[in-house]
C-alpha cells in the first residue's frame, strides 16, 4: 500500500506542523477496490469545501486578542499602540500586551526588555514579570528561521502566549513584522494564536488613496491565506495636509470590499521630534543641572559650540524662535555659565539644553572648575531670586564626534517618561480613530475552534499534568531515542525503551542525548517474561497458543513484548512503527487488547487544517462497516474527540442530505444515526448528510431546514466505508496541505498507536502525547465502571 507523506519539514506558509501519517492495514487493501457507488460525492465535497475558507461551530465568544500588524514594515506605530491600550483599559479591567518576537533589550531599560515593551509596561503600570510578555527574542527567532525551524518558533510563541493570556480580558499582540521584516510571519503567528488582525500602515507623502488601498488588498490576502480574520485597517503618521481628503477616499474604497477603515493618526511635530531625554537615554548621560521636567522637551537643531562664548551667543541670536541643543566639551564650562546667564535674561537666546562631552582622555580625573559651577547653580535654586526653570545640562563620557553621530541617528522615540508625547498620542487616537470599527469585529461571535497550535499545546499540557508510562520498543532508531529523551526532559511521559541497556546508553551518548530518565528493559532478561507468557497463553488459548509459542513470539517480536507490557499494566500505552509496518505494530494489540463487548476496533485521523482540527473516522481499519458498526465508530470517535478537547458534533456522511437521495447506502447511514441517538442521546449527531452541508454554514442553510446542532459546524466526520474515508482524508491532505495525524486506534482496552516509517521526532512526541491522553481516558472509564459496579453491588446487597 502507499503511505501518506510524513514528518515533512517543508511546509506551505501557514501549514500546521504536527504529524503527517496515513496508514492502512495491508490485509484491508482490497477495500480500496470496492465500488464507490454514490458515496464518492462525499470525497468530491470534501476536496471542494477544503479549498475554501470555512467556519465551524456555533460560536459563543469574541476574540481574546487583537493582533497589530505593521504591513509596510515601517515601525513607528507606538502612538497607535498607546491609543489602543488606553482605550481598552478604559473599558476592561485586565488588558495585556504581548510581543511574539521581542527586540533587543534597550540599554536604558531597568526591566531589561525592548523599548516598546518597557514603555507599555511602565505607562500602563502592568503587573507581573515583563519577561512573560514576549515569546522569543529577535536573535533567537532569526536563528530558528534560518535553520528551517519555523514550526518550533511558532510553537514557542504559542506556548508563551497561552501562559501569558490567562487572567486577561483581552491581549494586544504587537506583531513582529517590523522586527523580522516579513508580513507572512505576522500571518503565521496570528493564525497560530487565533488572533484577528488590525492592519497598520505608516503614511507616505507620495501615496495616493489608491496606493494605500492596493497595499491593503495585497496584505489582506496574505492573512486570508492563513485563515486569519482581518478586522480592518488603520493609518498612522499620515501627512497632515492630505489627511481629510485621503481618509475620505480610502474609507470609501475599503468599505466597498468589506474592510473597515478605522481612521488615520496624522503626523505631529511633537511626536516626530527628538527630546533631551532621548539624548540622555541614548548616550547614558547624567543630568548635572536643571529641572528634570525640561528634559521632556524637544530640540529643533544641534549647535556645536567650539568657538568663543561671545561668538556662540551671536550665532544663537541669529536663530529667533529656535530651540537648539548646544553640544560642547566638558572643559567649556564658561559656555554653560554664559548660556545660564542668557537664560536668566528674558532678552537672551533660548536653547533647549547643553550637552557636555568628553574633553581629552582622562576626563574622569579632571574637574574643570565643576565645583564652582555646581555652587552657582545651587545658589540660584536656594536664593529664591530666580523663579523660572533652570537650564538642563547633560554630561556624557563619549567623545564629541561619537556623541554627535549617535544624536544624528536618533529616532523620535516615546519613552516611559515622555509624558507630553504619551498624552499627545492618546489625544490624537481619541480624535481620529474610530475604535468602534475595530471593537465591533472583536465582539463578533466566533466559533469555538481547536486550531492545530491549540491542539498541540493542549496535548502537551494534559500530558504534563498527568504523565503516563509509554513503552517505545524501537530503541535501535535514533529518532526514537531523541524523542524519548525530549519527552522525558519536558515531562510529557515516563518512557521505557526496549533493548540492551548498554547498547542504548552507548547510542544515546553518541547522539548527545540524556537518557538517564528513561527506563531500559531487555526482553530476554526481563523478570516479567514468564508473567507475559502466561497472559498471552490465556488470551490466545482458543487459538491453541502454547507457552513455547508465546515465548517465541515475545522474544522474537519486540512489538509483542511491548504490547504485553501494556496488557499486564506495566505500561499505559505503546508507540511503535518507526521501523515496523503497520500490521506488525497493530496485530499484537488486535489479538490481546480487544475490549470485551466491543468487538469493533476502529480508528480516527486528526485532520490538522490551518485553522482547525477535525476528526475523520474510520479511514484505516473497517472496509465496509454495517449500520451498527458505523454507530459504534461514531460513538467512539465522538468520545475520542471530546477526550482531546474537541467538542464532538458528529456528521454521518452520505451522498444524500436528510433524504435528498435514496438507496441501500443511504438507508445504512440512516439506521446508524438512529442507533447513535438511541444508545448515546448526549451526542450531537446528524445524518445522512453530505460533506459540504456538514462543514459549511452557508450550504447547510440551504440543504438543512429547521436548524441543526451539527450541520454547517461538524467536527467529527464518520465516512460510510473505508474506500471513501481513506481517499477523502488523503485528498484533503494533499489538496490543502493539511496534516493527517493518525491513525489513532479505538476500541482497544489500552492504547497502542502506529508511526509512519518516515516519522520525525516531533511526530513521535505527538504520538506519545496522543497515546498518553488515551491512557488517561481509559483509566477514567475503568474507574467509572468500577464505581458503577460497586454501587450496583451495594444496592443489590441492600
Amino acid at each position: 500500500m502507499s503511505m501518506a507523506p510524513s514528518g515533512n519539514n517543508t511546509m506551505s506558509m501557514c501549514r500546521p506542523v504536527l504529524m503527517a501519517r496515513g496508514l492502512l492495514l495491508p490485509a484491508l487493501r482490497e477495500g480500496l477496490l470496492k465500488q464507490f457507488h454514490g458515496s464518492l460525492s462525499v470525497l468530491d465535497n470534501a476536496v471542494l469545501m477544503h479549498t475554501r475558507s470555512l467556519t465551524t461551530g456555533n460560536g459563543n465568544g469574541g476574540a481574546e486578542s487583537l493582533f497589530i500588524s505593521d504591513i509596510n514594515l515601517s515601525g513607528h506605530r507606538t502612538p497607535l499602540l498607546l491609543g489602543l491600550m488606553n482605550y481598552f483599559e478604559k473599558h476592561l479591567p485586565k488588558v495585556g500586551y504581548f510581543q511574539p518576537i521581542t527586540g533587543r533589550a534597550a540599554q536604558d531599560s531597568h526591566l531589561k526588555v525592548d523599548r516598546t515593551l518597557d514603555l507599555m509596561y511602565n505607562v500602563f503600570k502592568m503587573a507581573g514579570d515583563p519577561h512573560r510578555m514576549y515569546g522569543v527574542q529577535e536573535v533567537e527567532a532569526a536563528q530558528l528561521i534560518a535553520a528551517g525551524k519555523q514550526a518550533e518558533l511558532l510553537d514557542r510563541i504559542y506556548a508563551a502566549y497561552v501562559s501569558y493570556k490567562e487572567g486577561h480580558d483581552v491581549v494586544l499582540v504587537d506583531g513582529p513584522g517590523q522586527i523580522m521584516g516579513d508580513t507572512e510571519l505576522d500571518a503565521q503567528v496570528a493564525s497560530a494564536l487565533s488572533s484577528p488582525v488590525l492592519m497598520a500602515m505608516m503614511g507616505n507623502h507620495s501615496f495616493l488613496a489608491d496606493d494605500y488601498y492596493q497595499a491593503a488588498m495585497v496584505k489582506r490576502q496574505v492573512f486570508k491565506d492563513c485563515k486569519v480574520d482581518v478586522l480592518g485597517m488603520v493609518l498612522h503618521n499620515l501627512p497632515r495636509g492630505h489627511h481629510a481628503i485621503l481618509t475620505s477616499h480610502l474609507k470609501a474604497n475599503l468599505e466597498r470590499v468589506g474592510l473597515p477603515f478605522a481612521g488615520a493618526l496624522p503626523d505631529d511635530p511633537l511626536l516626530s521630534s527628538v527630546r533631551l531625554d532621548d539624548v540622555r537615554h541614548a548616550l547614558l548621560a547624567d543630568q548635572l543641572y536643571g529641572d528634570s521636567l525640561l528634559t521632556d522637551v524637544e530640540f529643533d537643531d544641534v549647535v556645536v559650540a567650539s568657538q568663543r562664548l561671545e561668538e556662540l551667543l551671536e550665532v544663537l541670536g541669529e536663530r529667533p524662535g529656535g530651540r537648539p541643543l548646544v553640544v560642547t566639551s566638558a572643559d567649556r564650562l564658561d559656555i554653560v555659565l554664559g548660556l545660564l546667564a542668557a537664560q536668566l535674561s528674558v532678552q537672551g537666546p533660548g536653547v533647549a539644553g547643553v550637552l557636555l562631552t568628553q574633553a581629552g582622555t582622562q576626563r574622569a580625573g579632571r574637574n574643570y572648575a565643576k565645583s564652582t559651577v555646581d555652587s552657582i547653580f545651587a545658589g540660584l535654586v536656594k536664593s529664591g531670586l530666580y523663579k523660572g526653570t533652570l537650564l538642563p545640562v547633560l554630561s556624557t563620557d563619549r567623545p564629541l564626534r561619537e556623541a554627535l553621530a549617535i544624536i544624528d541617528r536618533l529616532d523620535a522615540a516615546i519613552l516611559p517618561d515622555s509624558a507630553r508625547k504619551i498624552e499627545r498620542s492618546k489625544l490624537l487616537f481619541e480624535r481620529h480613530i474610530d475604535v468602534n470599527a475595530v471593537v465591533a469585529g472583536l465582539q463578533r461571535k466566533r466559533p469555538n475552534r481547536m486550531t492545530p497550535k491549540m491542539f498541540a499545546h493542549s496535548l502537551q499540557s494534559m500530558c504534563r499534568a498527568d504523565p503516563q508510562h509509554i513503552v517505545l520498543p524501537e530503541s535501535v532508531d535514533k529518532r526514537v531515542l531523541a524523542a524519548a529523551a525530549e519527552a522525558t526532559a519536558r515531562g510529557l511521559a515516563k518512557i521505557t525503551l526496549l533493548g540492551d541497556p548498554a547498547t542504548v546508553a552507548s547510542e544515546g551518548k553518541k547522539l548527545g542525548l540524556d537518557l538517564t530518565g528513561c527506563e531500559v528493559v531487555n526482553p530476554a532478561s526481563s523478570g516479567r517474561l514468564e508473567a507475559y507468557i502466561s497472559i498471552l497463553v490465556e488470551a490466545r488459548k482458543k487459538k491453541g497458543m502454547t507457552p513455547e509459542q508465546a515465548a517465541d513470539l515475545l522474544l522474537g517480536d519486540i512489538n509483542f513484548f511491548a504490547t504485553m507490557m501494556v496488557a499486564a499494566g506495566d505500561a499505559d500505552g505503546m508507540v511503535s512503527g518507526a521501523i515496523h509496518t503497520t500490521a506488525s505494530t497493530i496485530r499484537p494489540a488486535l489479538q490481546v487488547l480487544k475490549t470485551p463487548g466491543m468487538p469493533l476496533v476502529s480508528s480516527v485521523f486528526f485532520m490538522c487544517l490551518p485553522d482547525r482540527v477535525l476528526v475523520y473516522g474510520d479511514c484505516a481499519v473497517n472496509v465496509n462497516p454495517s449500520a451498527s458498526d458505523l454507530a459504534a465508530i461514531a460513538i467512539t470517535s465522538a468520545d475520542t474527540a471530546a477526550a482531546f478537547g474537541i467538542e464532538p458534533r458528529v456528521a454521518m456522511l452520505s451522498y444524500s442530505t436528510l433524504g435528498s437521495g435514496s438507496g441501500p447506502d443511504v438507508e445504512k447511514v440512516t439506521e446508524a444515526v438512529a442507533l447513535v441517538k438511541s444508545q448515546r442521546p448526549d451526542i450531537k449527531v446528524e445524518g445522512p448528510i453530505q460533506y459540504d452541508a456538514a462543514i459549511d454554514p452557508a450550504v447547510a442553510a440551504v440543504k438543512v431546514k429547521g436548524g441543526s446542532e451539527v450541520a454547517g459546524k461538524a467536527t467529527v466526520f464518520v465516512f460510510p466505508d473505508l474506500n471513501t474515508g481513506n481517499n477523502t482524508y488523503k485528498a484533503v491532505q494533499q489538496s490543502t496541505g493539511a496534516i493527517a495525524m493518525g491513525p489513532v486506534m479505538q476500541g482497544l482496552l489500552k492504547p497502542v498507536n502506529d508511526l509512519s516509517r518516515g516519522c520525525t521526532i516531533p511526530d513521535i512526541l505527538n504520538t506519545v502525547c496522543v497515546t498518553s491522553i488515551q491512557a488517561m481516558q481509559f483509566k477514567r472509564s475503568a474507574a467509572a465502571a468500577a464505581a458503577a459496579a460497586a454501587a450496583a453491588g451495594a444496592t443489590a446487597t441492600a
